[in-house]
């Protein structure tokens, strides 16, 4: 018979078919939903928990500026921002001597960045750069009022960088004539920083995104399926009668559809060839097609007259073109759900070429749980 014109890679996708393939695979998706939340989870834990922020504390506090008025400039208030107070301000020496100074009070001594280190005994030690970057000057919402802060990794060392931040500019506010007065409002003690735990939604996103990764590959896969389940969808492909299906579990339905399809493909011959198409190393796989089949077929009609001969596929051994020339046709075995359809098309265009008439196909190794559910037979 004339095969079919397009063959698989432009034939219809069989959705009911596909579906019941991918239901039996859908334990896939929960699988890598929670793989991949385990992975995120972990990659989050890494950024925020082992290679994430070191532990710190903050110490905070409330001042009021109060501006002067000057006759002929008027306030001073569009000067005094929250990046002067940070960056023009607070490094200068009007405000951060006075802390220095407060600090070594207290046995914290301050020193040069670039210079070499110093040792003080038990006494604790800070450079300068750390101590500007652990003080951060703020005014959130109105210029009057300033939100101090320090943080630092010692829990002692940040209260005693803020208490010495606050007395130093309430010294310059009674100093420098842009002010009348800059008091503190309140002062906190010295907490541990905390930061949101976003634990629970990196789980989430590496679920859903393996969850739609892995139903985009299943999807993929099923494109580029060219393995035969249904027998209707390898007469399509193939334009060749299939004879009926031998499943790996004895199922009478499907047992008597077969003894009847060979019976009436085989009628008035007496020897058949039986090519597997995955049999490609050797006859084996075409030798327990055959057993299988002859076993279905043993004390039938159909069997009464006709010698199977199993064979590899044609071009494995030279001499299987001269056995199947003696053969009066050919029956190919096509495997249930392999991936083999290039490989049958292209015998099915040896066996035309070389004039071999094929019988017919059988689906072999079929599941017969997956048959029933297609064709609804309970």
């Amino acid at each position: 018979m004339e095969r079919g014109s397009k063959g698989h890679r432009e034939e219809t996708l069989n959705l009911r078919c596909f579906y019941l393939r991918l239901i039996r695979k859908i334990w896939i998706v929960p699988l890598a939903a929670v793989i991949g939340a385990a992975i995120c989870l972990g990659i989050y834990t890494l950024a925020t928990v082992t290679y994430g922020h070191a532990r710190s504390y903050r110490a905070e506090a409330r001042l009021y500026v109060s501006f002067a008025y000057d006759e002929n400039k008027g306030t001073l208030v569009d000067h005094y921002n929250a990046y002067t107070w940070q960056h023009m301000l607070m490094p200068t020496d009007d405000i951060l001597n006075p802390i220095i100074a407060e600090l070594e009070k207290e046995q914290i001594y301050v020193t040069e960045s670039d210079g070499p280190s110093a040792t003080y005994g038990d006494a604790k030690s800070i450079t300068k750069d750390e101590l500007l970057a652990s003080i951060n000057a703020d005014t959130p919402s109105d210029v009057r009022l300033m939100l101090l802060s320090a943080e630092n990794s010692d829990k002692e060392l940040a209260d005693s960088i803020l208490r010495a931040s606050v007395k130093s500019l309430e010294e310059y506010g009674s100093s420098n004539k842009a002010f009348d007065s800059i008091k503190c409002l309140s002062i906190d003690e010295a907490k541990l920083v905390t930061y949101s735990d976003r634990s629970f939604a990196a789980a989430v996103f590496g679920a859903i995104c393996a969850a739609v990764v892995a139903i985009l590959i299943m999807l993929l896969i099923a494109a580029i399926d060219d393995a035969i389940y249904i027998q209707e969808d390898a007469e399509k492909r193939y334009s060749v009668n299939v004879l009926g299906i031998q499943c790996k579990k004895a199922d009478d339905f499907f047992k008597n559809e077969l003894i009847a399809g060979l019976n009436k493909a085989t009628e008035g011959y007496t020897q058949v060839a039986v090519i597997s198409t995955d049999s490609v190393e050797d006859e084996k796989v075409s030798k327990a097609d055959t057993e299988a089949i002859s076993a279905i077929i043993s004390g039938t009609d159909a069997g009464a007259n006709v010698r199977l001969i199993p064979m590899a596929v044609p071009g494995t051994v030279l001499d299987n073109y001269r056995k199947i020339g003696t053969c009066d046709g050919v029956i190919l075995c096509v495997p249930f759900g392999t991936r083999n359809g290039a490989m049958t098309e292209h015998i099915l265009a040896q066996l035309k070429k070389h004039e071999c008439p094929v019988l017919g196909i059988i689906i072999a190794r079929a599941d017969s749980r997956f048959m029933r559910s297609y064709y609804g037979i309970k």
